[in-house]
């Protein structure tokens, strides 16, 4: 069975509730943050400056969603997002590689991890490191999804080891960042328990019928 990373924290916290929400068939459409995250990367990248930035972003703002009072006060807050992820990448010294890559990562008994990883970034040093945007607080000591990150990124970027790797949260609420690095033990520990719940939730699949 296929989980997505971004899957595993909710399949691990409610496996009912991920196999009950896998019958679903739900649109997923991108709104204000897909937008402002496109932006983000592609300055982090060195494709726009800081100024053409903000200016890009205003005017897809305004172009994909209706203007009116809640729409502009959402338009604020997205370039407050943008001002402060460039105050972020400019003082960790952060530029873009990739706004994400496609996970693939096979797991005993037959179980995958798929979906988009985080956006991938090289530091001054040259080091590969990722940046997860979220507007939630994470559980570093129970989540998966931040271990799986790590290990993919240094799968993929041909890191020297696992522990060069590090994993910043960048929270998009308060503008506040943390920065981890899982040891090869508990990396090891989270790709078996993510097996485990990756089998929780197809029990709980069979039994839904």
């Amino acid at each position: 069975m296929r989980l997505s990373c971004r899957q595993l924290d909710f399949a691990q916290e409610n496996p009912k509730g991920m196999a009950q929400l896998l019958k679903t068939v739900a649109i997923v459409r991108g709104g204000f943050n897909k937008v402002t995250h496109e932006i983000c990367y592609s300055l982090a990248k060195g494709n726009i400056n800081f100024q053409e930035a903000k200016t890009f972003l205003e005017i897809r703002l305004r172009d994909e969603f209706a203007d009116n009072r809640k729409n502009r006060k959402r338009r604020e807050l997205c370039l407050a997002v943008l001002e402060n992820f460039y105050t972020f990448l400019t003082e960790e010294g952060l530029s873009c590689v990739l706004n994400y890559s496609q996970m693939n990562v096979k797991l005993k008994d037959g179980h995958t991890i798929g979906g988009q990883s985080c956006a991938v970034f090289k530091d001054s040093y040259g080091n590969p490191v990722g940046v997860v945007l979220t507007e939630s607080e994470f559980d570093f000591g129970n989540t998966l999804r931040l271990p799986i990150e790590q290990y993919w990124i240094a799968w993929k970027m041909k890191a020297t080891s696992l522990s060069a790797v590090r994993v910043f949260v960048y929270n998009t609420s308060d503008h506040s960042y943390q920065t981890i690095s899982y040891s090869d033990e508990r990396i090891q520990y989270v790709l078996d328990r993510s097996s485990e719940v990756i089998t929780r939730v197809e029990i709980e699949l069979k039994e839904i019928g």
